[in-house]
Parts: structure tokens; C-alpha cells; sequence
């Protein structure tokens, strides 16, 4: 990976403070903006929301993996200045295409199925989305099933813990149905941590508050046999169901080295992530990296 410089924050200016879209979708407060309202603008609940966006997303390129891109941003009314992320639209409105999430579609799959319902949904399932993957994207060259578990062994990587059945879905186009990139990352690497709880998590000798016993404790927003699934739970599904598909991320991600990660962090513009926030991260990350390995080194 080559060395980046700090991104600085686009600053966003003041005809496209008139020229907004409203954004529903999601808890975080956010817009579109642009000429064309083709650029999103979201503000973390927590401000390490914000970083982690942009190092997910620096991490997903790494893996090849297609994703929403998303730069350091901000904007300014009445003398105050706040701090968030900038993402280009992918979909393409000008060519017809738009955005359908997994709840649309997965509501018309399952009977009694709540679209409305992101969290405790104990109908949405690993096996109920890689069906409706198999029914709606039967014929496409490059495999969206391998796609889609990259992306769930991704959220195992960086403890992603909010890939619920808003946070994926589908670009319709005037060809058909793809697999949309991945988005919205926020959710991940233990970003909303205070700096003394990291401190002292990378510092115990309690094997019950270190990193690693912080990392075994992330949960998805997927569900299997009515409980909720563990990240390290998804990872064996994944590998149960998609082993080839699965070493195949896997390997890919024991790739990234320390200094990959860290050169990551280098993108940020100073101030957005603490000293404390990279040392525990990088050990998270590289944590994550052993556990995912063992299913494919043991068999």
C-alpha cells in the first residue's frame, strides 16, 4: 500500500447548503447535497463513527472488496463547524438505477417479515439472505454469493456489528439486479470505546477485559436457530456453508499487514482518531485476523 497523505475536510459549500435532499434511511443525521444531490453527508452519532467510516472503507479497498467511498468532510452554519463523512452516490439516477434494501425484498419472501424492524429481527437470517441472493441473482457472471460473504467476513474483521437488512441490498438497473457495494461501516472496530477503557483493555492481564475477550463479544444484527449471532458465530457459518468462498476472503485479509493497517490510519485528518484509538484498532484488527484463520488453517 503506498504511503497517503492526510485527506483534508471538504468543506461543503454554501450552494450546496440550499441544494439538500432529505435522507430517511438510517438513525444518523444526514443529507444529499451536490448539484445533482448525489453526494451524502453524515455525521457520526459518536466521532469515532466518523474515522471509522473512512479506515473501513481504506481496508475494504485493500481487499478488492466494492464499497461506498467515503472521504473527511464538514460544514459550517451559525459559526459552528461539524465534522463528517462525504460518500459519491453509487447509483447512477441519470441511467434509472436506484437503491432496493434487503427489507424490501425480503419481506416478500418471508411471511409475517417486518421491513420496518432493523433490530431484533429474528427472521433475518445468514440462510434467508443468501436465498434471496440465489432467487434474485441467479445468472450474473461473477458470483454475488462470493461477494456477499466477503462482505460478512469483512464484518467480522472489524467487529462491523450493524449489517442489518437496511445496510445492504440491490442496484436495479436497466440490465437487472446487482449485488450493491458495501456500506455504511460506522458500526465497527470498537469505535464508540472511550480511550481509558482501550487503555486498559490493551494493558490487563485479565484474559476476561482483554482485546481479544472485547472482539469474542461483538454481535451482528443476524440471527440463527431465534438467537442472535456472534461474529465469530457468523464466521462459522460462512465457513460451514461457503468454505472456498470463505478461505478465499480469509487469506486475503491475513494479507493486510500491521503496516497496511496503520498507513490506513496515516489518511485521517489529524485530531479524528487518538494515539490510543490506533493502538487498540491495529490490535482488534489483527486479533480478528487469527480467529477468521483458524477455520481454514484447522481443516
Amino acid at each position: 500500500m503506498n504511503q497517503e497523505s492526510p485527506e483534508k475536510n471538504q468543506d461543503i459549500e454554501d450552494q450546496d447548503k440550499k441544494n439538500r435532499g432529505t435522507e430517511h434511511q438510517g438513525t444518523k443525521e444526514k443529507f444529499w447535497f451536490g448539484k445533482n444531490q448525489d453526494k451524502l453527508f453524515k455525521i457520526g452519532k459518536h466521532e469515532g463513527e466518523n474515522w471509522a467510516e473512512i479506515v473501513a472503507c481504506h481496508l475494504a479497498t485493500l481487499l478488492d472488496i466494492p464499497c461506498a467511498k467515503y472521504t473527511p468532510g464538514s460544514i459550517q452554519e451559525n459559526s459552528k463547524t461539524t465534522y463528517g463523512v462525504i460518500s459519491q452516490s453509487f447509483v447512477n439516477k441519470k441511467e434509472g438505477e436506484r437503491l432496493i434494501n434487503a427489507n424490501e425484498f425480503l419481506t416478500k419472501l418471508i411471511k409475517n417479515y417486518d421491513p420496518d424492524k432493523a433490530y431484533k429481527q429474528r427472521n433475518y437470517t445468514f440462510s434467508q439472505s443468501i436465498a434471496l441472493i440465489k432467487l434474485l441473482t441467479p445468472n450474473l457472471k461473477e458470483s454475488p454469493i462470493k461477494q456477499f460473504i466477503g462482505y460478512l467476513v469483512f464484518d467480522v474483521w472489524i467487529g462491523n456489528q450493524d449489517r442489518h437488512h437496511e445496510n445492504w441490498g440491490f442496484v436495479a438497473s436497466s440490465t437487472g439486479l446487482y449485488l450493491a457495494p458495501s456500506f455504511d461501516h460506522a458500526s465497527s472496530m470498537g469505535c464508540r470505546v472511550g480511550d481509558i477503557e482501550k487503555q486498559e483493555r490493551l494493558n490487563t492481564k485479565d484474559t476476561g477485559y482483554s482485546v481479544e475477550a472485547f472482539s469474542s463479544k461483538a454481535k451482528t444484527a443476524m440471527y440463527n436457530d431465534g438467537k442472535i449471532l456472534k461474529t465469530y458465530e457468523l464466521s462459522k457459518l460462512c465457513y460451514k456453508h461457503y468454505p472456498n468462498e470463505y478461505c478465499f476472503w480469509t487469506q486475503k485479509i491475513n494479507q493486510i499487514s500491521k503496516q497496511d493497517i496503520i498507513k490506513c490510519f496515516e489518511s485521517l485528518p489529524e485530531n479524528w482518531m487518538s494515539d490510543i484509538d490506533k493502538k487498540f484498532t491495529t490490535k482488534l484488527l489483527q486479533t480478528n485476523q487469527k480467529q477468521l484463520n483458524k477455520l481454514c488453517v484447522k481443516n
